[in-house]
């Protein structure tokens, strides 16, 4: 993945956005701007499902009805109401676009939400904080090529950080793992495994464009820019945009080595790991280790605290003596 064409990327839409980026960062900044610690290792012992808009999701809805309370669920905004439809209702709820439909997307199912948190951008449609009974809101500031995240967090006084994504299902990615070039491969929230569906990146000549929806207001017709074989053999199409957008997140995923699992055919993202969704929805590992592990880890920063105020002590103890030592010499 080229640094220029990321850079350039970041550059066309900040010039074409960033104005009404600026006005919701304000509107923004009257909310409570909660810091998302608390979430940290908190998906120890299970999976958690990953909804897209793709086609795949609609043909493995009755999969996800069924397993549904045995792991954790992020949608993005665009696939909200198709869970919700469903009897679904997803633990997360990720909101990143400033012009996301909130009259389509959200307005119908606002009274729905009372077991969804939601992540969401602060430079987002307000539409989407200001209305429904969400469980709980986190907001997120995008760290970008253009150094903007310096800017919006000016404005909204928000301190959750994340690398900028290129669309909103690789945003809900970054939310839960957190990786980034400074702190490494950090997996954030610490699932066992990412569950992938409706991740397909493209659309099969006899599919949808989208989940429930045949063209995606004509996009299945003039977004054919590349004809290709998904991952079942089938002819498929795709658009430059979410071509760059795979393989973004494929070296995301690849960089960070994260637990990742295609559970779909008609995606063209492999990832390194691949499976039954019905059967990886069923995953669970000694969930009890969530809290020996944040129990421990704040022993071990306690640890860390108390090891530096000893050290501290130990060289200023080693410098008087040393200085007592000087002043007894010519």
């Amino acid at each position: 993945m080229e640094i220029g064409a990321i850079k350039a990327q970041s550059e066309a839409a900040y010039g074409q956005w960033a104005a009404q980026w600026r006005e919701h960062a304000k509107i923004h900044s009257k909310f409570s701007m909660k810091k998302w610690d608390e979430l940290e290792n908190s998906g120890i012992g299970k999976a958690i499902l990953l909804v897209g808009n793709g086609w795949s999701l609609e043909k493995e809805i009755e999969t996800i009805k069924k397993y549904k309370d045995q792991v954790d669920i992020i949608c993005c905004d665009k696939s909200l109401g198709h869970l919700i439809k469903n009897g679904i209702k997803p633990t997360y709820c990720l909101v990143a676009d400033a012009n996301v439909n909130y009259e389509k997307y959200m307005q119908p199912y606002e009274n729905d939400l009372d077991q969804t948190t939601m992540f969401v951008n602060v430079c987002a449609n307000p539409k989407w904080t200001h209305n429904g009974n969400w469980k709980e809101m986190f907001f997120f500031i995008n760290k970008d090529a253009l150094n903007s995240e310096v800017e919006f967090q000016k404005l909204s006084g928000c301190e959750n950080i994340v690398v900028a994504g290129t669309n909103v299902s690789n945003a809900m990615m970054i939310v839960l793992t957190q990786c980034d070039n400074i702190v490494g491969a950090r997996n954030f929230m610490s699932y066992d495994k990412y569950l992938l569906i409706g991740y397909d990146y493209s659309w099969s000549a006899e599919g949808n464009y989208y989940a429930f929806d045949k063209t995606g207001g004509g996009k299945i017709n003039y977004m054919r820019h590349i004809y290709l074989q998904n991952l079942r053999g089938d002819l498929c199409f795709t658009s430059n945009n979410l071509m760059f957008s795979a393989q973004w997140l494929d070296k995301y995923i690849g960089t960070y080595n994260l637990p990742v699992v295609q559970c779909s055919e008609d995606s063209i993202f492999l990832t390194r790991y691949k499976g039954v969704l019905a059967d990886q929805m069923q995953y669970s590992f000694k969930r009890s280790d969530v809290d020996f592990v944040k129990e421990s880890l704040k022993k071990l920063k306690e640890i860390n605290k108390e090891r530096s105020r000893l050290t501290l002590q130990l060289r200023a103890v080693a410098s008087s003596h040393h200085n007592a030592m000087l002043m007894s010499v010519s």
